[in-house]
């Protein structure tokens, strides 16, 4: 509501109207959400809904007993809209008659007092200022509405109830109520239970600042509101724009899928017309052919028959011989043994709709290829080749296997060798059909998205059957994090464990160690100085690098134990625990790896810079795999190596490149319980994805072959460090660009 001193000189009716009867208001009743309507609409409306609700925003309104109407006087009255409403009738005075309301001489009105609450003629002005008892009563003329600092000291006067002709001018403290001179002498004389003090000193010298106080308090949470509706207003259009971005991407996608299905369609339609025709003129040849033959022997026949029927014995015993020499012609020719069974056909094998790229159309002894869906980069996808309903045994040239042919988006090409899984093969033999189904499969870990052909070739014989595949991008599972101090934020994550149902992440700048679930929700944290690489042991117990210390802690997060790592560490980082407790620890500064003891005696140090066995170059990150060899991230030397756990050296793999199977900058290592050496590559440009440029994570078997490689086209990594592994087959990976964790499918 505006203050008294900005009251416009333009009383606007709207302003004045009550919402719900939608007239001037008539006593305006003050609600607790500062609403006011009248004073019978509130009456209505507790009646009717019981008070509970403001018809404007809502709020809870709570009047005691709501069907009596002297509850409603317990509400405070809307003295602003008020004195509105009386400067509103004398500024009408200007241009209509208003008598005045304190004689009877019906004289237009000039003024208007606040204690007598009634409008005054300049006869009753002129009484008022010489009358003892008026003089002191609040009164503003017609001439002063005006002057705004005339307007702004006139007020509403509040007379007591009790003594009616007094105005309230204390206020008792004890009792939160306004109250008169007299009511100072009898109901609030001032004791224990009551303190009437003068109303200008106690407005103005304690309230007034406590409530500016509370406005303070007020006005930050509207500035809180209002950056929130800002931030709404951008996340609307940001929503709305690219909501429109990816309609016109889906149409630009599917108006090139459909213009790409009506190539296939008529390509297909095509073929299938040439195939009728050429069987077409085939069939006809033959069929022409065997009534030719027909009509020769039935001709035979019919002689013979004449003979037969004219039974002359002269005729038939002269003729016998040359008889029986046509007939045997005309049986002994090969007319074959031909069914509907054996006959030629055309199939077609439709895709599903999720791969939506035409179909597969099978001619003669042809095969259809079906995969799993959805076939996604970098993870196994199971393979078939069935063949069709009539195999010719020739084909195949006895037991060889189908092989599939895998053309990536960009041209390369790929065989797959496949494994029957029905062999049937004994009952064929060459040259014969049969009606037995023979199925081959094989499991084809594409390395890049997009489109992909898939053909058959068998006995030197290709194109017996294809496919098209759009292989989608191994994009995260699970993303969760941003940077920040709460719960479930990070400020620079560096390390992540695993270990049963929990993931440990080293929240570096924020001094703590996170625990989530495998979903990504919050479960505890502890407080710990520098955390960097860390470990967590079968029994739940968690190791971390904390500043140049190695710090156990209990999996409540209770410190256990700690040594030192000063005496012989420049700069650890990552670290790694045997099953016996033994602590293995990289210095990327010293390019060294240490085998300390559980109770921090070293064991065994092994580096130096360099590249030959057992040197490194900027070593980070460490792991132990389920028989306890220790596993280093050489990153520098862009090379992995591998020891026992005496940390006697065993071998090394990898080196610098762009290929798929390559390394750039490995840096977190973790293995799974089959051996797999999950490693994270730091890569090139981190605005640019793709294997090419090295951001990717990297699956390698236990004795360093390549298995398969993530670079995500979507949410694509940024400054990869920690790795670890499930047991379902994913990996979490720790991205400190980002300040976020990202879980990924690797089997």
């Amino acid at each position: 509501m505006a203050a008294a001193s900005s009251i416009a000189e333009d009383f606007d009716d709207e302003f004045l109207t009550c919402p719900l009867c939608l007239s001037l208001y008539e006593d305006p009743k003050l609600l607790p959400c500062f609403h006011t309507f009248c004073r019978k609409c509130v009456e209505e409306l507790a009646n009717t809904n019981g008070g509970r609700k403001c018809p404007v925003c809502c709020s809870d309104v709570e009047l005691p007993s709501p069907s009596f109407s002297e509850d409603v006087d317990k509400l405070k009255c809307n003295f602003y809209i008020n004195k509105l409403l009386d400067l509103r009738k004398l500024k009408l005075s200007k241009t209509s008659h208003v008598p005045c309301q304190m004689c009877e001489s019906r004289t237009q009105v000039t003024a208007v007092c606040g204690d007598c609450i009634k409008m005054l003629c300049n006869y009753c002005v002129t009484a008022h200022r010489n009358t003892k008892e008026l003089v002191n009563h609040i009164m503003i003329t017609l001439y002063d509405l005006e002057n705004p600092t005339a307007r702004s000291q006139y007020a509403r006067q509040i007379h007591c109830l009790k003594h009616q002709d007094q105005r309230m001018t204390f206020y008792c403290e004890p009792c939160e109520c306004l109250v008169c001179i007299y009511c100072t002498v009898h109901d609030h004389r001032a004791d224990k239970n009551h303190d009437p003090k003068e109303l200008e000193k106690v407005a103005t010298m304690k309230y007034r600042d406590s409530l500016k106080g509370q406005m303070k308090k007020t006005e930050a949470v509207v500035s809180q509101i209002n950056q929130q509706v800002k931030t709404l207003e951008k996340e609307l259009r940001s929503t709305a724009e690219n909501c429109e971005q990816v309609e016109k991407e889906v149409r630009r996608h599917y108006g090139k899928l459909i213009s790409k299905l009506q190539r296939e369609k008529q390509e297909l339609i095509i073929k299938i017309h040439k195939t009728k025709k050429n069987w077409k003129d085939e069939l006809i040849r033959e069929k022409h052919s065997m009534e030719r033959q027909l009509e020769k022997t039935t001709e035979g026949l019919a002689f013979c028959q004449n003979i037969l029927d004219s039974d002359n014995k002269t005729e038939l015993l002269f003729l016998r011989q040359q008889i029986e020499q046509r007939l045997d012609q005309l049986a002994s020719k090969q007319t074959g043994n031909r069914t509907l069974e054996g006959h030629k056909k055309v199939t077609f094998q439709p895709t599903s709709l999720s791969q939506v790229s035409g179909g597969s159309l099978s001619v003669f002894a042809g095969f259809t290829i079906q995969v799993q869906e959805p076939a996604v980069e970098s993870l196994p996808c199971s393979v078939t080749a069935t063949a069709a309903t009539t195999v010719t045994a020739g084909l195949s040239g006895g037991n060889v296997a189908p092989e599939i042919e895998v053309t990536s988006p960009k041209g390369r090409t790929t065989l797959i060798q496949t494994t029957e899984q029905l062999n049937s093969s004994s009952a064929l033999e060459k040259g014969k059909t049969t009606c037995i189904s023979r199925v081959w499969s094989a499991v084809w870990r594409s390395q890049t998205s997009g489109k992909h052909s898939l053909g058959i070739c068998m006995g030197g014989k290709k194109d017996l059957g294809s496919l098209t595949v759009d292989v989608g991008s191994n994009n995260p599972v699970l993303r969760f994090g941003q940077e920040g101090s709460k719960q479930g934020q990070f400020d620079r994550p560096v390390d992540v464990a695993v270990r049963g149902d929990r993931l440990y992440v080293t929240d570096n700048n924020n001094d703590r160690v996170q625990v989530f679930d495998l979903s990504g929700n919050f479960q505890h944290s502890f407080s710990t100085k520098d955390p960097m690489g860390l470990a967590v042991q079968s029994d739940g117990t968690i190791v971390v690098r904390s500043g140049k210390k190695v710090a156990t802690f209990s999996p409540s997060g209770d410190l256990l134990h700690k040594f030192p790592l000063g005496e012989y560490c420049t700069e650890p980082y990552g670290l790694a625990v045997q099953r016996d407790g033994r602590v293995v620890v990289a210095d990327y500064s010293k390019h060294s790896i240490f085998l300390f003891e559980a109770d921090g005696t070293l064991v065994k140090q092994v580096g130096g810079e360099g590249q030959g066995e057992g040197q490194f170059n900027g070593p980070y990150f460490v792991c132990v795999d389920k028989e306890d060899n220790i596993i280093v991230a050489d990153k520098n030397n862009h090379h992995v190596q591998v020891f026992n756990p005496n940390l006697n050296f065993q071998h090394k793999f990898g080196q610098l490149g762009r290929q798929p199977q390559d390394m750039w900058g490995p840096n977190g290592v973790s293995a799974d319980s089959r051996g797999n050496i999950v490693l994270a590559n730091i890569g090139g440009r981190p605005d640019v994805g793709g294997v090419e440029h090295g951001r990717k994570l990297q699956v390698f078997h236990p004795d360093g072959t390549w298995m398969t490689t993530i670079s995500s086209d979507g949410d694509k990594l940024n400054w990869l460090h920690g790795v670890a592994v499930t047991e379902d087959g994913h990996v979490f990976v720790t991205d400190t660009g980002d300040h976020c964790i990202r879980k990924y499918r690797y089997m």
